[in-house]
C-alpha cells in the first residue's frame, strides 16, 4: 500500500504579493538642555505623530497625551492616556504641536517638570521641525 503526498495547485489559486513603501518612520535626536541630555524620538505614522521626550540616561514611558483638532472648537481636544492627570506639560505641548502641524499628535513627556528646561525643549523641537519638516509631515 502506498501513500501519495503530492499536492497540486491550480494557477488561479496562486496569490500575488505586492510590496509597499513603509508608512512608519522614526527620527531620533538628542539635545543637551540645562546640563541634561534630552532624547527626542519622533514616530511618524500614517496621519499622526508620536513624540517621545525623555532622559537619554534613564528612558521611561510613563506619560502619554493625545491632541487633535475638532470642527467644534478652535482649541485642540487633548486627553491624557497615561500618567498623572495633574501634569499638563504633555497636554500643552501636544496642543501647540497640533496647531503647528495640523494632524493628531501623541506626546509622551518623561522628564521631571522644570520651568527652566521646558522652554529649551520646546525651542529645540521647533528647530528640528524647521530643519527636517519631512520627518513631521
Amino acid at each position: 500500500m502506498s501513500v501519495d503526498n503530492t499536492v497540486t495547485a491550480k494557477t488561479e489559486d496562486v496569490a500575488t504579493v505586492e510590496y509597499s513603501a513603509p508608512s512608519f518612520g522614526i527620527h531620533t535626536f538628542v539635545a543637551t538642555i540645562c546640563d541634561i541630555d534630552v532624547q527626542f524620538q519622533i514616530f511618524k505614522m500614517d496621519g499622526s505623530l508620536l513624540i517621545w521626550i525623555g532622559s537619554l540616561a534613564e528612558p521611561t514611558f510613563q506619560d502619554l497625551t493625545l491632541a487633535m483638532k475638532t470642527r467644534y472648537d478652535a482649541l485642540p481636544l487633548t486627553t491624557k492616556l497615561l500618567g498623572e492627570g495633574v501634569d499638563m506639560v504633555s497636554s500643552n505641548l501636544a496642543s501647540k504641536l497640533v496647531k503647528k502641524l495640523g494632524k493628531p499628535v501623541y506626546v509622551s513627556f518623561n522628564l521631571p517638570m522644570d520651568k527652566i528646561i521646558l522652554p529649551g525643549i520646546e525651542q529645540r523641537l521647533t528647530e528640528e521641525i524647521q530643519l527636517y519638516p519631512d520627518k513631521f509631515d
